[in-house]
């Protein structure tokens, strides 16, 4: 490594000074020059010996900013050199002036992403995909490699390693998306120069998933006689169906969330993972479960994993082989206000708290009787 201070003489100020400049050279190859904040008068600077001439406090100051500027870009060359790294000129001046760390760890890399998505006020249940995300990638590589380190091929196989293990197509093209994501932040951050799943490309299945609850199954969860905990499970799930509610935004509930408007009370709530507000009128059955409780905020709200834990027995009790979990709840009330009310796309999308349409598909989709009715009010049956 080749370390020089160069004059700048055509930066000369009006006190007849010119800047210092840093140049740094590994095997030949230059960095960009950067200023040493050093001053100095034309014939007060020896080239030859990388000095200021004179002995004046000032002088000796200078000086010593110019030495220690060399002693800690040797330093920085030095200490990667014993871990067997050899850093370009790039990458020392990049770590002398902070914008990157050699020696940030995979570990340290995804605490970073996490500290930044939680600045930017993403959801509890966003940051906690990202952290299952990073988990797996950590698993795969089976060591807390320095992010710099990490390279394609450490994680070439890492979608057939997830695929593997039995997780949805579209499952694991996210989990490796977000993974994608990790490394775009360290770039950006300069703690590395390149993304190792820069080549990776997704062939989506987009499958929708439909599954929700009929008529029958919503009658015998009412008519079962369930036990106590069973019973607080039931509820909340019914309470879910007829509000169109997410499990997180449902536990959030209180009683300052009900308003009356045009004499018609309503539940209005900032949903959790979109920050948009979904606005429901209140379902008579909800309002029912509302006053076998008391008040809104006394609702039976357990945690998501432990409520459908308690589903697998309701499900196997009601009978039906569906996949009961809290997310049904959604595609139930969406199903109920397309096929049964027959609502709009637009005020369905509206009360789920979503922004467009898009999403209600993967919630509900029209059925016959939806087409029959709608058939019998323009046209005559054959």
């Amino acid at each position: 490594m080749r370390v020089r201070f160069i004059l700048r003489k055509a930066r000369l100020n009006k006190l007849g000074q010119c800047p210092l400049d840093c140049h740094i050279r590994v095997n030949g190859i230059p960095s960009t020059p950067f200023s040493t904040s050093v001053f100095v008068t034309p014939a007060k600077w020896d080239a030859a010996l990388q000095r200021v001439k004179g002995s004046s406090d000032q002088v000796y100051s200078q000086n010593k900013k110019l030495d220690q500027i060399r002693t800690e870009l040797e330093l920085i060359r030095d200490s990667q050199m014993a871990r067997g790294k050899r850093l370009t000129a790039r990458e020392i001046v990049d770590i002398y002036h902070g914008k990157r760390e050699i020696s940030c760890t995979f570990q340290a890399l995804s605490e970073k992403k996490i500290e930044a998505l939680k600045s930017l006020n993403r959801s509890p249940a966003t940051i906690g995909i990202h952290k299952k995300c990073h988990r797996y990638l950590l698993a795969y590589l089976k060591e807390n490699l320095p992010v710099h380190e990490i390279q394609r091929r450490h994680v070439e196989d890492f979608w057939d390693h997830l695929k593997n293990k039995g997780y949805d197509h579209d499952y694991v093209n996210k989990t490796v998306a977000n993974c994608m994501s990790l490394f775009k932040f360290a770039v950006a951050k300069g703690f590395t120069d390149s993304n190792p799943f820069s080549s990776s490309s997704f062939v989506w299945e987009n499958k929708i998933d439909l599954i929700c609850l009929d008529e029958g199954e919503i009658q015998k969860l009412k008519t079962t006689v369930w036990s106590e905990s069973l019973q607080q499970v039931v509820d909340s799930l019914l309470f879910m169906c007829y509000q169109g509610m997410h499990i997180s935004d449902y536990r959030k509930l209180g009683d300052n969330n009900i308003s009356i408007i045009n004499e018609v009370r309503w539940i209005r709530i900032g949903r959790t993972k979109t920050k948009v507000e979904a606005i429901i009128p209140l379902h008579s059955e909800a309002s029912r479960i509302i006053t076998k409780y008391g008040t809104l905020s006394k609702l039976p709200k357990l945690s998501g994993k432990t409520s459908n834990a308690y589903l697998k027995i309701i499900a196997e009790r009601i009978g039906t082989a569906k996949h009961l979990t809290n997310k049904v709840a959604r595609k139930t009330f969406t199903n109920m206000c397309i096929n049964e009310y027959g609502m709009s796309d637009e005020s369905v999308a509206a009360m789920l708290g979503h922004t467009s349409t898009r999403f209600v598909k993967k919630y509900g989709a029209v059925k016959q009787s939806r087409i029959l009715a709608e058939w019998k009010d323009k046209f005559k049956l054959a």
